[in-house]
């Protein structure tokens, strides 16, 4: 694969040689839209992962070309390099007279050189800045006979690096957001990946900025006012039923009228097919989202149901007890009132308030 440079100043184009590295283009994942299509989840993942001033505002959030794509000259003669990089979400702000790129790289899987990658990701984007100004100056500086000329009170030094001291670059911020079970044990600063361990000026310093959403305290993820606690405190707890029960309860509100790009993220992040079963017209909010709290409701409901019969059918009588008291604490956890947890378990409501009594709820 080869890429054209942009047209330079004297009109011509030139065709890169060598190797491209970077990623191809990658096709949208379902928790990549649910940033890119929604200024309000970026920006306020942003607001809150890395305090940012002036805040971010979604109003003023700009979709950017995802591509990026640097030439970078390394010998003396034909040869160069272009590195391409496909950012998963990258959105400009304009504060005022401050110009920014924002950029969210997802994980599913520790990637033991991501110092690397947030570094070579930032550096596309400078050294693609660094190219458009230098561009501009060289149009700016042309005589349109193929000669140039030095402005007046131009320094040698602002000629011949075709950058001005009152040239600035657009700050660049990169945040990985990792989704997966285990902790992140990857390197989060580019001296991690050294050879050795010394901590020296004398090299780069990086430290990435990560979010690791499985390890957030709840005081975190409800620090959180939008769509994004749900999110987040799903995917914390997928695999806890009791402890997703609780939570769903402490945040009901955010979870009555969850949007579809949400449920169709926790879906692919939790692996769950069963979630995209509450996608159905009966679990539809007036908003056009899902309330997901009746429809996980009436997934444990269904699914432990399932359990009891097949407890039935086993002979298992002592199981089938127990999965009963499961059930019911369960559904109560998620809110559900005595006398419609006894008409799922299959038992008297007196059962179920003993039940309830006897674990000093």
């Amino acid at each position: 694969m080869k890429e054209k440079t942009k047209e330079i100043a004297d009109g011509s184009r030139r065709r890169d040689t060598g190797r491209i590295a970077g990623q191809g283009m990658k096709q949208d994942t379902a928790a990549t839209l649910l940033f890119k299509t929604n200024n309000e989840n970026f920006a306020e993942l942003f607001n809150r992962a890395l305090p940012c001033e002036p805040p971010l505002s979604a109003e003023e959030l700009q979709d950017e070309d995802i591509k990026e794509t640097a030439r970078i000259r390394i010998t003396r003669g034909d040869g160069s390099v272009s590195l391409v990089q496909y950012r998963d979400v990258v959105k400009s702000v304009k504060n005022g007279s401050s110009f920014a790129v924002f950029g969210i790289e997802h994980q599913s899987e520790i990637d033991y050189a991501m110092p690397f990658r947030v570094l070579e990701l930032d550096f596309v984007n400078y050294a693609r800045q660094m190219q458009v100004i230098r561009e501009r100056h060289n149009a700016e500086w042309g005589t349109g006979k193929g000669q140039r000329h030095i402005p007046e009170g131009l320094t040698s030094g602002e000629y011949l690096g075709r950058f001005l001291k009152t040239d600035r670059l657009s700050r660049c911020v990169t945040l990985v957001l990792y989704w997966g079970k285990e902790p992140w044990d990857g390197p989060v600063k580019l001296s991690d990946l050294f050879a050795d361990n010394t901590e020296t000026a004398h090299v780069l310093q990086l430290e990435i900025r990560l979010l690791d959403v499985c390890r957030m305290t709840d005081e975190e993820i409800c620090s959180y006012t939008g769509e994004l606690r749900a999110v987040f405190g799903f995917r914390k707890y997928a695999d806890d039923k009791e402890a997703l029960g609780n939570f769903i309860n402490a945040n009901r509100e955010y979870f009555t009228d969850v949007s579809e790009a949400a449920v169709d993220a926790l879906a692919e992040l939790t692996h769950s097919s069963e979630l995209m079963k509450i996608r159905t017209q009966e679990y539809a909010t007036p908003k056009g989202g899902v309330d997901v709290c009746r429809g996980i409701q009436g997934m444990i409901r269904d699914g432990r149901l399932e359990g009891i019969r097949e407890g039935k059918r086993e002979g298992l009588r002592e199981g089938k007890a127990e999965a009963r008291k499961e059930i019911a604490f369960s559904l109560s956890a998620m809110g559900m009132p005595v006398g419609k947890i006894a008409e799922a378990t299959g038992v008297s409501p007196a059962l179920v308030t003993e039940w309830f009594s006897a674990k000093g709820e």
